[in-house]
């Protein structure tokens, strides 16, 4: 008895040890690949306009009509200039002419499209209705108070829209409320012709883009409003088309209004419900407003990646994110996503004390790009072609600059890699004015 005992230790050891072997010769593999394929990318600087260390990147990309760039975190100042350069270069070289950011749905469409297209005014506009992690960063300011308004001074204007339904930014704080009301009764919806639709029902809708972002929340306000939006939407979905534009905007006051309430009860942020409804804005984005355009995607990588069984342990305790759904469509749309990371430096953003950065694990994708390259990019998707049953998981620090266990090689497509990280610093706009008057 202890013969076979000892015989199938034997036998379990030696199949570990086998395990093993295998899971580091298929790190090995991916290891060598990225050592070998590492493209050097000579400066994040906006203002080099000698593209030619780009075209390996836009060789990966190749035709696909949507361009995902993401951010480790919210303040990392020299991904903001990599991302600042890759937009000039697919916007003047690979046609490129729509930059959709992670920021309010409603102010940077019905907003951006009535905005007089004049350089003081897009300055003004973007100052204020895109989020201030990017507008009031030092990084930023090449592209949001340079680069964009003058574009439209060109015969290629860069057009600007957004997918994100936290809609409360100031085109939205003054006029969504009044744009709804006419919308809705443009409609003829039943709800409209209650006494108390504008005192009672429009006017607590509206409210919602405050009251929801403060804690603790008035529980029976919310579900007040709730049930209004929820007629609303009844209401609408008999009359208009699934891709109703005023539809969506009632879709993102809805999640709006429930994550605050998920929030009080829970004291943890819905973060899943929130990605899904931006996947379906940007997919009307691609789908209905810019049909047949080519879109560049402004997020965080959180955003952009594919989560779904991808992860050893999922960021934020989510199980979808907005790139999950998107991948479901990718062969129809040409998705291409570029994930990026960085070494070592400081992390932090506006407004908050900078930190040192955790080392990359010894093992990990950091440590596989050589020391005297301070930034590079590399296609997964031809190590991928090349070696499609290699599917090993590896550590990288592309989420919030942590070091995570994913097979990285089909969470994003491509990677930025960045040596030296460092937070942003806090920026004002160049040619400061108050707002501008939008009709």
């Amino acid at each position: 008895m202890r013969l076979k005992l000892l015989n199938i230790t034997a036998s379990f050891l030696l199949l570990a040890l086998s395990i093993s072997a295998t899971r580091a010769k298929a790190q090995q593999l991916i290891k060598d690949y990225v050592g070998k394929n590492a493209v050097p990318i000579l400066t994040v600087e906006p203002d080099s306009v000698n593209y030619a260390d780009l075209e390996p990147i836009g060789d990966a990309i190749n035709d696909a009509t949507i361009v995902m760039l993401g951010e480790q975190d919210h303040g990392d100042a020299p991904t903001f200039l990599a991302k600042t350069r890759l937009i000039k270069y697919l916007h003047e070289k690979k046609g490129f002419n729509v930059l959709a950011f992670e920021s309010d749905f409603f102010s940077l469409n019905e907003g951006w499209d009535k905005l007089p297209k004049q350089e003081l005014a897009i300055d003004s506009f973007l100052w204020r209705n895109i989020f201030p992690i990017w507008t009031a960063c030092k990084s930023c300011t090449n592209l949001f108070f340079n680069y964009i308004p003058t574009t439209w001074n060109s015969s290629s204007p860069l057009t600007i829209t957004g997918f994100d339904c936290q809609q409360y930014l100031n085109y939205s704080l003054r006029h969504l409320g009044k744009s709804l009301d006419s919308a809705l009764k443009s409609y003829h919806l039943p709800i409209t012709k209650r006494i108390n639709f504008a005192s009672g029902i429009i006017s607590l809708i509206d409210s919602s883009k405050i009251w929801t972002l403060k804690q603790p929340a008035d529980i029976s306000r919310i579900d007040t409003c709730m049930q209004y939006l929820g007629t609303i939407k009844k209401e609408m979905s008999a009359v208009v088309k699934p891709d109703n534009f005023w539809l969506l905007i009632v879709d993102n006051l809805i999640q709006q209004v429930e994550a605050s309430k998920i929030l009080a009860l829970t004291k943890k942020q819905s973060l899943n419900a929130r990605d899904i409804l931006m996947a379906r804005n940007l997919m009307w984005l691609t789908d209905v407003k810019f049909k047949n355009q080519k879109i560049i995607v402004w997020a965080a990588d959180y955003h952009t990646m594919r989560l779904e069984s991808n992860m050893k342990e999922h960021f934020f305790d989510a199980d979808t994110v907005m790139g999950d759904v998107l991948s479901k469509i990718e062969r129809e749309k040409k998705i291409y996503s570029i994930g990026f990371t960085s070494y070592g430096g400081e992390g932090g953003r506006l407004g908050t004390k900078p930190f040192k950065l955790f080392p990359p694990r010894a093992d990990g994708f950091e440590r596989w790009i050589d020391r005297k390259t301070a930034y590079a990019f590399v296609d997964f998707q031809r190590f991928n072609i090349q070696y499609p049953n290699s599917s090993w998981y590896f550590y990288m620090k592309a989420m919030g600059h942590n070091n995570y266990l994913a097979r990285w090689n089909y969470v994003f497509d491509g990677i930025f890699f960045i040596r030296d990280m460092y937070p942003c610093e806090p920026s004002y706009s160049p040619r400061w004015i108050k707002p501008v008057a939008i009709k």
